[in-house]
């Protein structure tokens, strides 16, 4: 068994804006889980689009409202919305219009 709390997840920066920090709070992954992390995006906040070529990532609001963009298609998340987007699709998240929380994972 392993247990993991938010509290003591490691902070790391995004890579698609490193200026925005997540919690990694399962880190290591198994079979095809890569990581879940969990972030708190400031109003503004922004992350460039970019592709998984063999993973699926997958997010899901908390609280708060974020727009995507998926293949040049806009997706707004709102609390309860989750987001699939499927290896080599360009996404980016381009509109946090208040303080949101979002926890994500990626699989493949």
């Amino acid at each position: 068994m392993k247990h993991y709390t938010l509290e003591s997840a490691p902070e790391r920066p995004v890579t698609h804006n490193p200026e925005l920090k997540k919690k990694v709070v399962f880190p290591e992954g198994v079979s095809c889980l890569r990581h879940i992390s969990h972030i708190i995006l400031n109003q503004g906040a922004t992350a460039f689009a970019h592709t998984h070529p063999e993973t699926t990532e997958i997010f899901y609001c908390v609280r708060g409202a974020i727009t995507f963009s998926v293949n040049g298609e806009p997706a707004k998340l709102l609390p309860g919305h989750l987001l699939v987007v499927e290896p080599g699709e360009e996404h980016a998240i381009v509109e946090v219009r208040a303080e949101s929380e979002m926890v994500y994972m990626m699989v493949g």
